[in-house]
């Protein structure tokens, strides 16, 4: 089985595993217009409706209700109620990947029109499924959906920074949106930091007001648990006095196990120099010491001129664009505009200078390849050498190679010129001077028309000059005793 087709099947007897759960959901509709939603009605007499509903999204809670109160009392069913979070998936999130999208649709999707197929809420989910596989498509093409908009393959390109900047800008109002403050301030973090993060982008400058809200939800946590406090060691104090055995030795040991967990993890965390720490209810320091880094952090947003900081941001966002275009010179004055903004702030000072690294190595790639271009003549060669550049590479250095070789030949031709005279004028008439001046006219011939095999090979050259030698050897041999018979 394939892996989608397993966890289609898994989530399909998951729904069906929570299905009677589901038909149990009611609506209960007051006079006064208050909805009371997936509620289950437990028990009714004439005069009141008793029922349970969810008081939070994790803490359900009982009610009893007058009838005259209650407008209607309305019988869910198992499609209607299971459909309602699906709800919540359209329109789809931003900067979803195809994995994802492809995830939601195995996992969610499918399995709902599998378990209510023909009813009016599965074609609903059917819509959504070709909304998923649409964008899905858009995705893997190379869009992104960005802030509700799709950006090309170009763009995504260009705005790599921005988008990353935004990435972290909706997971901290994500987790704030949950109450989760510490995983909200540590992807504030992850932004502010001048070193690695994302202060030189537009992003940032929105981010910067969202995270001192959270700063200030988080603030109003802490002062309030520091009230709270005080009560609660009280109580438990006294809850554990009023303990016996075996209850009193459980809740101690209970009670120390809480108390050593959590500070195994503040260790850790202070080990690991982590900004935003673990809170616990019993611990007093602690939450001072949160509350203290709270306000420590809402005094450095207060110091940021946001105004300025928009106009420096916007010149350095525009400064990559144009860096990725390779459009170097209008970079580099997007970077002196961007500068000139910041002015004295350090900020975005390590932004900038990176900034200008980058575009001292663009510009020296460039001013190489333009090098290579004016070398080989190459329209193309900003791209990378073509296969007609490599031609005329290979025939250069053929043509070079050929020319030395018949250089070579020149040179020993001219050698063998005197040796030949000699042995001519001593054996004229002679079968080995004959021989010998035939084979010289032969090589002197050889080497001006066509081949040069001789001086391509050193081998062919030496043995050329013994037999020249050995010819004059034998020439001046039969000289010497033709004289003697003479005489």
């Amino acid at each position: 089985m394939k892996p989608s087709s397993l966890r289609l099947a898994i989530a399909s007897a998951l729904s069906l595993i929570a299905l009677p759960h589901a038909s149990m959901a009611d609506v209960v509709v007051m006079k006064d217009g208050k909805k009371y939603e997936s509620a289950t009605v437990l028990s009714e007499t004439a005069d009141s409706v008793t029922f349970k509903y969810m008081l939070t999204p994790r803490i359900p809670d009982t009610r009893t209700e007058p009838k005259a109160n209650i407008a209607q009392i309305i019988k869910q069913r198992p499609e209607e109620l299971a459909i309602l979070p699906l709800r919540k998936l359209v329109p789809t999130e931003d900067l979803l990947s195809a994995d994802k999208y492809e995830g939601i649709i195995q996992d969610q999707l499918r399995p709902f029109v599998s378990q209510f197929p023909g009813t009016a809420e599965a074609k609903e989910v059917e819509a959504m499924i070709a909304t998923y596989e649409a964008e899905k498509a858009k995705v893997t093409g190379g869009q992104l959906k960005m802030d509700g908009q799709w950006l090309t393959p170009e763009v995504v390109k260009r705005e790599t920074r921005n988008i990353e900047a935004y990435r972290h800008r909706m997971a901290m109002n994500a987790a704030a949106a949950k109450n989760e403050w510490v995983a909200a301030l540590t992807e504030w973090d992850k932004l502010n930091d001048r070193e690695e993060g994302f202060v030189d982008t537009e992003q940032y400058v929105q981010a910067a007001p969202e995270a001192q809200k959270i700063l200030e939800g988080y603030k109003q946590l802490l002062e309030r648990m520091l009230a709270e406090q005080p009560q609660l060691q009280s109580r438990r104090d006294k809850a554990v006095v009023g303990l016996v055995e075996p209850d009193l030795s459980r809740t101690k040991k209970a009670i120390a196990d809480e108390v050593a967990k959590f500070k195994n993890i503040n260790d850790l965390e202070k080990k690991t120099r982590v900004h935003w720490m673990t809170i616990y209810k019993y611990d007093a320091k602690g939450i001072q010491a949160a509350a203290k880094t709270v306000v420590d952090e809402l005094a450095k947003i207060a110091t940021l001129d946001l105004t300025k900081l928009k106009a420096t941001n916007e010149a350095i966002t525009a400064a990559r664009r144009y860096l990725a275009d390779q459009n170097i010179e209008l970079a580099e004055a997007a970077v002196a505009k961007a500068a000139e903004a910041a002015g004295r702030s350090s900020n975005v000072s390590t932004a900038i200078t990176k900034l200008k690294s980058e575009i001292t190595k663009v510009k020296s790639e460039l001013g190489k390849k333009r090098a290579t271009q004016r070398l080989y003549g190459n329209s193309g060669a900003l791209t990378g050498e073509t296969t007609e550049t490599s031609d005329r590479v290979a025939k250069a250095m053929e043509d070079s190679a050929k020319d030395k070789a018949d250089k070579k030949a020149a040179k020993e031709e001219e050698k063998d010129a005197p040796v030949a005279k000699a042995t001519g004028g001593l054996s004229a008439g002679s079968k080995g001077a004959s021989s010998t001046s035939t084979r010289s006219s032969s090589s002197s011939s050889s080497s001006s028309s066509s081949s040069s095999d001789e001086a391509a090979e050193s081998d062919g050259g030496l043995q050329k000059y013994l037999i020249i030698g050995g010819a004059a050897l034998l020439a001046i041999l039969l000289g010497a005793m033709f004289i003697q018979k003479k005489k």
